[in-house]
């Protein structure tokens, strides 16, 4: 697990997916917005590369150099384009494709299952699933991320 004090040294470092395979570099990290917890890289691969792609970090870590995934790169190289519209952080939409696409669970689910309590109550995300904000339930209009600022 990647921690906190570890997150002003990733920006720029080399990426490896799990067997391995040099992905590319570190551009952008995402954190949790309720927790502050890495969540996604994305990451900027070489010519032969599958371009900018969101990584998952929540089982990824530092490991000497470089940043050490828990997926591979045949399942970077199929990610769905999610933020493909040039923005730096994922909508609430893109990140919910992307949990499917790599086979994790929301990180609400994963922690506390039972509505109203844990993690459920302060889980941003799960007001704008439901339509209790301001969206109308328009998953693609919100973030439950926010963008790494070392500063």
């Amino acid at each position: 697990m990647i921690t906190q004090e570890q997150l002003g040294t990733m920006t720029g470092r080399p990426v490896h997916d799990a067997e391995g395979l040099d992905i590319g570099h570190v551009e952008r990290l995402l954190l949790d917005d309720t927790t502050g917890r890495p969540e996604w890289a994305r990451v900027r691969s070489g010519p032969s590369g599958p371009g900018d792609v969101f990584v998952p970090l929540r089982e990824a870590v530092l490991s000497g150099d470089h940043v050490e995934l828990a997926v591979t790169a045949a399942a970077i190289e199929t990610a769905p384009a999610a933020g493909a519209g040039g923005g730096d952080v994922l909508s609430v939409a893109d990140e919910q494709t992307l949990f499917a696409h790599y086979g994790i669970r929301d990180a609400g689910e994963q922690v506390n299952a039972d509505s109203g309590t844990g993690w459920s109550a302060m889980d941003r995300a799960q007001h704008i699933r439901d339509g209790a904000d301001s969206t109308g339930g328009r998953e693609g209009a919100r973030t439950r991320l926010r963008v790494y600022d070392a500063t």
